[in-house]
């Protein structure tokens, strides 16, 4: 791929970053827990992910499909978190 498509793609994913992002954030906040309960969470699911570490990816939102899927496992958000991102991405 050449460095100008490179540009272009993550220009293109940025919109989807941030409502991930946001989207993470506020259901954390909604749910009352911490990064350090997510953690915890995913802990118990075999999955050792430091508290910074999941800031980190979050605030670059930057999440590989597999631990953004467990993370809405832990939450419990199956029902709707597909449906919100979208509507913030279309919102932008």
């Amino acid at each position: 791929m050449n460095p100008d498509q490179n540009i272009k793609n993550r220009h293109s994913l940025s919109p989807y970053k941030l409502a991930i992002t946001r989207y993470i954030r506020s259901s954390l906040a909604l749910k009352g827990m911490k990064y350090e309960d997510l953690s915890m969470a995913l802990d118990k699911k075999g999955i050792c992910m430091t508290p910074e570490n999941l800031r980190s990816k979050t605030h670059k939102g930057m999440f590989s499909a597999d631990l953004f899927a467990v993370i809405v496992d832990v939450l419990e958000l199956e029902d709707t978190a597909l449906q919100e991102i979208l509507k913030q991405v279309k919102n932008v």
